[in-house]
């Protein structure tokens, strides 16, 4: 992968992870209700933009085609060459995924039982939604990738919703590539195509966001192997995708950006545009994007996975603390600078705990594959053709 490929990405993954704590602390801190009906200094209109459900949203879109490109091109790329590939790049995959995952939900399990019951009577942990998430039963199917696709995300931890999708794509798109191998005999290679579609449409059946995210997954898969641009010119691609953005900004605000079909055309056209500028990018001459150059980028880019798989749980025991120290309901109170500044200081404390959780999980996923490849029997291949 060229360096203004893996830059971009290094600034974008961040980025987003960054848009979606700072839509959760909005949600959680401040309370703009008159921001159409009064007047207000511009850093609070820009606030507004910028904290919206669309970006948030649109974020994980994002993460989704830069899956889809980096893993499921990497597979078709790695199929091709015509060598066994499934073994390690399933324990590469899982290794990706389970690292940052089983942790995390650790941490929202321990967060959220013991804070419903510390921070009882705050209005932290009785919403309705959260009353329903909080049941044990939602722990084992977290643990097998199935929040969100068959069963309910566990807790307040909403965030874990797209990673089990996110790992039935790695394997579904490992499986469904190997007829392109010919190091595999026939008959293995498809098998292994016929047990991804059954996995798809199994997981396809509860009508979840998981039909729609693959597709949108695929998207960043055709990018990475695509034989040529749609255009030559990387800001031209860039300024396209961010005028769409700011126009579906604009214009889908609310609850309509969650009706059905507009949520699945937004996701569509964010994701068709963004493929584009990873596109554009694969065959750029130079060294890409000049903002995406600095080295801060691939620093903050290594925990923005634990950023965004950690942030909620210890976001939900921020707001019990404001509670206590600013009574109770004052995060329902018209926004004042002092909310603006919990909010801000909220999101740098998320941080800096998932860097601190980054040290000790996904900063170590090479160790983990490592050993695992070491352990998991079969590093020989064992079903290989003799054509």
């Amino acid at each position: 992968m060229s360096q203004a490929v893996s830059r971009f990405i290094d600034a974008v993954r961040w980025i987003a992870a960054l848009f979606v704590a700072l839509h959760h602390c909005n949600n959680v801190f401040v309370n703009q209700a008159d921001i159409m009906k009064a007047e207000h200094g511009a850093p609070v209109y820009v606030w507004w933009f910028l904290t919206s459900y669309t970006f948030a949203h649109g974020a994980v879109v994002v993460f989704f085609v830069l899956s889809g490109f980096l893993v499921g091109g990497g597979a078709v790329n790695r199929a091709r060459a015509g060598k066994p590939y499934l073994r390690n790049y399933l324990i590469d995959r899982s290794s990706r995924i389970y690292i940052v995952l089983v942790p995390a939900l650790a941490l929202s399990v321990f967060f959220d039982l013991v804070g419903q019951c510390i921070f009882a009577g705050l209005g932290v942990y009785e919403h309705p939604v959260y009353q329903a998430a909080l049941k044990l039963e939602y722990i084992p199917a977290t643990l097998v990738s199935l929040q969100a696709i068959w069963f309910p995300t566990f807790g307040t931890n909403a965030a874990l919703w797209s990673l089990g999708m996110e790992f039935w794509y790695y394997v579904i798109c490992g499986l469904i590539v190997a007829p392109l191998c010919a190091a595999y005999a026939t008959s293995a290679r498809w098998t292994a195509f016929a047990i991804a579609v059954a996995i798809f449409v199994a997981l396809s059946l509860p009508g979840s966001y998981f039909m729609f995210g693959g597709a949108i997954w695929a998207l960043g898969a055709l990018a990475r192997i695509a034989p040529r641009p749609l255009m030559r010119s990387k800001w031209l691609a860039l300024v396209i995708w961010a005028a769409a953005l700011t126009i579906m900004r604009l214009v889908t605000r609310g609850a309509i950006v969650e009706a059905h079909p507009l949520k699945e055309i937004v996701d569509t056209v964010n994701a068709l545009l963004f493929a584009n500028i990873l596109l554009t990018l694969r065959f750029d001459t130079g060294e890409g994007f000049s903002w995406c150059r600095a080295r801060y980028h691939a620093a903050f880019s290594n925990f923005a996975y634990s950023l965004y798989a950690t942030h909620w749980p210890i976001l939900m025991w921020l707001q019990a603390f404001a509670a206590l120290a600013f009574g109770i309901g004052w995060n329902q109170q018209l926004a004042t600078p002092l909310h603006y500044g919990v909010a801000l200081g909220a999101l740098a404390i998320l941080s800096f705990l998932a860097y601190v959780f980054s040290r000790f999980t996904e900063a170590r996923t090479d160790r983990l594959r490592t050993w695992l490849r070491r352990k998991i029997p079969g590093g020989a291949p064992l079903t290989v053709s003799k054509a």
